[in-house]
């Protein structure tokens, strides 16, 4: 699954449950470990003020998954 640029360039809101559903989506095989690293970086509020690309960007250096290609 790709990800949408339009959604690259807004904030990341952890108050949204299909902001995370769509993140860890773009990670099929690793959807549960996406979307609980995403809860916990929401209540130690690492991705406050993130924009998406961000968030991809710490899911790759943090969990080590590629950062899923632009449609």
């Amino acid at each position: 699954m790709a990800r949408d640029k339009a959604k690259d360039d807004k904030y990341f809101n952890c108050g949204q449950t299909h902001e995370a559903e769509y993140v860890a989506g773009l990670y099929p095989s690793q959807k549960i470990v996406v979307k609980n690293f995403l809860k916990t970086a929401c209540a130690a509020n690492t991705i406050s003020n993130a924009t998406h690309k961000e968030v991809y960007e710490l899911i790759h250096n943090k969990l080590g998954l590629p950062i899923p290609p632009v449609k």
